[in-house]
């Protein structure tokens, strides 16, 4: 039985791991095209695009996710006999809200805004976002 659950693991952890394709984006006042691919992974994606024959590479992570965790104690007595018990809550909320920093082979930068129609940051889904190109150019986007 655990050879199965390990294959399942290995099968989930591939899936998400194969998920990939494309944002078209168009540069602000020239109107030319900028296509980014992306590579979703378990904590980030990967980003990619050329533009004026430099390629870019970088990560898109979640801004604003929080994890709570809280512990409860409890003590009961009935009749001669009592008992104590503890819990552990878990909560967790996300937003959607992605930055993401790309690195150009010929020292330029791109900074990007990214507003993921999943809130759990499942890039399948789609968003919307703005990247802005380190001459100060502007890239809108979308997928």
């Amino acid at each position: 039985m655990k050879v199965a659950g390990n294959i399942f693991l290995i099968g989930a952890v591939s899936l998400v791991m194969a998920c990939s394709g494309t944002m078209q984006g168009v540069m602000r006042g020239s109107g030319e095209p900028v296509e980014f691919s992306y590579e979703q992974g378990m904590d980030s994606d990967t980003l990619r695009t050329v533009i004026d024959g430099e390629a870019f590479e970088g990560k898109s992570v979640m801004r604003g996710a929080r994890t709570t965790v809280g512990t409860g104690f409890g003590t009961a007595w009935s009749g001669g006999a009592s008992a104590f018990g503890t819990t552990t809550i878990v909560g967790s909320s996300s937003t959607g809200d992605f930055v993401a920093v790309l690195l150009g082979s010929r020292g330029s930068s791109l900074s990007c805004q990214l507003q993921y129609a999943d809130s759990s940051g499942f890039t399948t889904s789609g968003g919307v976002g703005v990247c802005q190109h380190s001459d100060g150019r502007v890239i809108d986007v979308v997928w």
